[in-house]
């Protein structure tokens, strides 16, 4: 599964189609949108052709690992980004980039660190980050939901995001199963206009509670660079996985009410 998401991360390197809010590139490197291309595109190639058996993330980043090694560039920091980023735990990254002089001191890597060093401290085990969102008048805050003595599935989404869209019928599908006294799950508008977010829930039949017009406010609280971000929160409001994405997110909520 998650050699699709790379090869998404890969083509949207190429077409400047993706579900990130930005993507900035380094001024210092003087590569041209066509040399990145035909950097790229070899890498692409190769990890079209692996084999789907498990063990594609171990192989993305190795590939990516030795794309890295020859292509101390603009090439090399987009690598980093889109596919290291998610193959790598956070701490081994940040450990990697800090030793290489070149991307150490790249402006896009010193950016993307500071979102890193979000997620560690936000990850599993650690407690939640509240923010607010306002919306017509009215306040809304993840504690309103999170931290209330349930397990809580929040997915951090946007109505123009393909992705966030193909997860919902996973999440509507955990919510009709668990919901009740120990489970909720809930929604939150991310970069996203409040108009098209009602939309969306309109169309995909949400039915469970959403916080809209979050905006940047949930993104920048937990570290998120790309949607969707599905986290489990404890009923003490602390982090039990990050990250989740299709059958995880089922597997997950059911190992914690057992």
């Amino acid at each position: 599964m998650k050699k699709i998401f790379a090869l998404v991360a890969v083509l949207a390197m190429l077409t400047t189609i993706s579900c990130n809010q930005t993507t900035t590139k380094p001024e210092h490197v003087a590569l041209s949108d066509s040399a990145i291309e035909a950097k790229l595109q070899p890498l692409f190639e190769k990890i079209q052709d692996l084999p789907e058996d498990g063990n594609e993330d171990k192989a993305i980043k190795q590939l990516a690992l030795d794309f890295i090694k020859d292509n101390e560039n603009e090439a090399g920091v987009y690598v980093i980004q889109s596919l290291l980023a998610f193959t790598m735990p956070v701490e081994e990254l940040i450990e990697f980039v800090d030793g290489n002089e070149y991307f150490k001191n790249d402006s896009t890597i010193i950016e993307a660190k500071k979102t890193w060093n979000v997620q560690l401290e936000t990850g599993e085990g650690k407690m939640f980050k509240d923010f607010e969102a306002e919306y017509e008048g009215k306040v809304t805050k993840l504690s309103d939901y999170v931290g209330k003595g349930k397990y809580v599935l929040v997915d951090f989404w946007a109505s123009w995001c393909g992705p966030c869209r193909m997860e919902i019928p996973n999440l509507i599908a955990v919510y009709n199963k668990y919901k009740g006294e120990k489970f909720e799950v809930l929604g939150v508008a991310t970069w996203d206009e409040p108009d098209a977010t009602k939309q969306a829930i309109e169309e995909l039949g949400i039915p469970y509670p959403q916080i809209l017009n979050a905006q940047k406010a949930g993104s920048d609280a937990y570290g998120i660079s790309g949607i969707p971000q599905i986290i489990l929160f404890a009923p003490d409001g602390k982090i039990v996985k990050r990250d989740l994405r299709g059958e995880a997110i089922e597997k997950a909520v059911a190992d914690v009410l057992k």
